[in-house]
């Protein structure tokens, strides 16, 4: 029997210092597509930028009534994932689906803190999902966890698709595409986005990061072929579409791999439509040096995502991210040079540093001065070594909700008060003398905009200005008049 299936989208909590941006959930456009492809209605609601309210949302489903709600979450959305776990209770009583890292790692405590979510899917959703809504009964499905009996149970990891080129291409048609915006490098004006990711799987297995925990530790690729193709559909049915984001961790590992999508982009004139952002390690794009970069530049990839992660002498070896012979000041001013930038992602808050370590972190940062920057609390992710390490030790603060494992909030005990900290560093970046000296101020008033400008006039108006006011009213909203809406 068919099912009645929609996404349910929700909004992130914190979207001004995760660097976050509202963007369509590759996940759920994935999923809908191969439910789409079972012969299942499948239909989108995404509280982030189309349903903004939890009085509207129970409005579409009543209309909707779905026998399935799917909400996709990350540690960022929960809070809204159980407000909307709450709301298909009351309007239309569907099963209620969550995934996501929370939904892999912290099955438990969600159904727990969530009476309204009935299972979670484990790892990656395809193969339970289409299980699940063929009728399949959940204890006879890998991959899910739920009550039974009133008591915590699961069916254990999830299968994981093997090979990627057998999914459809995401039905990105069941979004509201032209709501999705990201900010061109050149003009500073919105561009509306999307996103791709051409691997899963993660060799490198940082004891940070849940990328290899949830998706395995070797790579699963797509082929090149299959990711082009992705492309020109997008060109073809979205031709409002300016920009891609790429979201695999590192775009050049496999090197081959990466540069072989490039070439397929610069073949198929791709680079006339599209504006691109990766994410690399420095090691990755060192590879191929200058020649690298006037490529990037020819491909129109504008944006290079790095991380830096911490960088003081007591985390650098054992992090093994940046060595000193890299010499970030000078790659990135040579990025700058042919138009491609660079943000610089840096960690600090781990258990062996003391104020000093921390600064000596932004220090380098400072010094790195890449195009934008990128600073995160260590938040030890429920399913990382870390959070087993900090929860042996007892460092791990009591009563912090799961939405607070976001990189901006002090999850842990530290000497330090990493929150004030956070924000004092991004205050000394974009405030410092010389990054003011280097802002081209002319460019203010030209279609052009220098790319010091955006960033500054970014965190100044967005972070520090429009934060304030939007924190004033989140006071006054929840905590005067205890609304029930989404936070976000």
């Amino acid at each position: 029997m068919k099912k009645k299936i929609v996404f349910i989208i929700p909004p992130i909590e914190e979207k001004l210092w995760t660097f976050s941006n509202d963007l369509q959930y590759l996940g759920a456009a994935g999923l809908a597509a191969l439910l789409l492809r079972e012969g299942h209605e499948v239909s989108v609601i995404d509280c982030a930028v189309d349903c903004r309210s939890v009085s509207e949302l129970k409005k579409r489903l009543l209309s909707l009534k779905p026998d399935i709600a799917a909400v996709p979450a990350i540690y960022g959305t929960l809070g809204n994932s159980y407000k909307i776990a709450r709301a298909v209770k009351e309007s239309s009583g569907g099963l209620v689906v969550f995934g996501g890292l929370p939904a892999t790692f912290s099955a438990e405590r969600v159904l727990a803190e969530c009476p309204q979510a009935d299972i979670c899917v484990i790892n990656e959703g395809e193969i339970s999902m289409t299980a699940l809504a063929a009728g399949t009964p959940p204890a006879e499905i890998t991959g899910l966890a739920f009550r039974q009996d009133g008591k915590f149970f699961s069916t254990g990891p999830g299968a994981r698709v093997e090979n990627l080129d057998d999914l459809p291409l995401p039905a990105r048609h069941l979004f509201p595409a032209e709501k999705y915006h990201g900010i061109s490098l050149y003009t500073a004006t919105k561009q509306r986005s999307t996103n791709l990711e051409t691997k899963r799987g993660c060799p490198f297995s940082c004891e940070f990061c849940l990328q290899a925990p949830k998706e395995g530790g070797k790579y699963r690729l797509r082929s090149p072929a299959k990711v082009i193709e992705e492309m020109i559909q997008i060109r073809r049915d979205f031709p409002f579409i300016a920009r891609i984001m790429i979201v695999d961790n590192d775009f050049l590992s496999p090197y081959a791999h990466g540069m072989e999508i490039i070439d397929g982009i610069l073949k198929n004139d791709l680079h006339k439509q599209f504006e691109f952002m990766i994410a690399t390690r420095v090691q990755s794009f060192l590879k191929g040096g200058d020649e690298l970069i006037a490529k990037f530049d020819a491909a129109n990839i504008r944006l290079v995502y790095f991380g830096m992660e911490s960088v003081n002498k007591k985390n650098r070896d054992r992090l093994q991210k940046i060595k000193e012979e890299y010499d970030p000041p000078a790659l990135f001013e040579r990025m700058r040079a042919k138009g491609v930038h660079s943000v610089g992602s840096y960690i600090f808050g781990f258990e062996n540093e003391d104020e000093s370590d921390m600064l000596e972190t932004v220090d380098a940062s400072l010094r790195d001065s890449p195009s934008m920057v990128k600073y995160n609390i260590l938040t030890p992710y429920p399913g990382t070594k870390f959070y087993d390490q900090y929860a042996a030790k007892g460092k791990l603060r009591p009563g912090v909700p799961l939405w607070h494992y976001d990189n901006s909030h002090q999850t842990m005990d530290h000497p330090v008060d990493c929150r004030k900290f956070f924000r004092s560093a991004y205050r000394r970046f974009y405030f410092r003398p010389d990054l003011l000296t280097r802002i081209e101020w002319s460019t203010a008033f030209s279609r052009r905009k220098g790319v010091f400008l955006m960033t500054f006039a970014h965190h100044l108006v967005i972070r520090e200005l429009l934060g304030f006011a939007r924190d004033t009213y989140r006071f006054i909203k929840f905590n005067i008049f205890k609304s029930e809406d989404f936070t976000g």
